[in-house]
């Protein structure tokens, strides 16, 4: 199953730009949505304030309720004026059945601001009970990259 590109919220982008959102420094989470979640046709333009803003959490069946925590890391990227955000895998595991219905994964910051999404299948899997899934941020890229501008 291949994941899609994570896509960063444009009011993440906002906040990333006037300095509002640290992710070096931000206690990040990480959450599973059905595919009928209203994040599914809203793509980045979707006006969140709130995680909770949302629909459709996939929580049943998963051991610990959902809600993963994430270690993310600002770092430089291929050169000198790009920078990488990435983190450390986030394993989901079932507890006491399947869990289905998954299809996006989203990085919010603790406090509840979104940061960014992924489509995690072209269609909706089911994780059987006894096994896990494993979400890991692109080798090279990292879940996203800022890049541009000229060095002084």
């Amino acid at each position: 199953m291949a994941a899609a590109k994570w896509q960063i919220f444009n009011e993440a982008k906002l906040k990333i730009m006037n300095g509002s959102l640290d992710l070096d420094s931000a206690a990040l989470r990480m959450r599973l949505y059905k595919s009928s979640s209203n994040i599914a046709t809203s793509a980045t333009a979707f006006p969140l304030s709130t995680i909770a803003s949302i629909t459709n959490q996939v929580t049943t069946n998963v051991k610990g309720g959902g809600t993963k925590n994430v270690t993310g890391s600002v770092i430089v990227g291929a050169n000198a004026s790009t920078y990488k955000f990435t983190f450390q895998n986030v394993i989901y595991s079932t507890s006491g059945g399947d869990i289905t219905s998954v299809q996006i994964a989203v990085i919010y910051l603790s406090g509840g601001q979104p940061v960014c999404w992924s489509k995690l299948s072209t269609a909706i899997f089911t994780i059987t009970n006894g096994n896990t899934l494993t979400i890991a941020a692109n080798a090279t890229g990292g879940a996203f990259t800022i890049s541009g501008g000229a060095s002084a």
